[in-house]
């Protein structure tokens, strides 16, 4: 599963940015927190805390408006999709 294209789409719809852009957010909200490991090895308690954090920090830095509602939805997303979260 490739957690960066999943969310990264997601947060394009949400936002209406380019998916590459939205992609590179998630991409690099993931190695602000674990600098030595690719999205694809997070299991969901990890990227859980990257959403709540560091995430929601890059959309911050790069002036995306209704940062607590992407962040809900993002949320959202992650637990719908939970169980391919875990087969993968």
């Amino acid at each position: 599963m490739n957690i960066t294209n999943l969310f990264g789409e997601y947060l394009a719809e949400l936002t209406g940015k380019r998916p590459i852009a939205c992609k590179g957010i998630i991409r690099l909200a993931v190695k602000d927190a674990h600098q030595d490991r690719a999205p694809e090895n997070l299991d969901y308690s990890e990227l859980k805390d990257v959403f709540n954090t560091t995430f929601k920090q890059r959309l911050e830095n790069v002036g995306i408006p209704n940062i607590d509602q992407i962040v809900q939805s993002i949320m959202g997303y992650l637990v719908k999709n939970q169980s391919l979260l875990t087969m993968a």
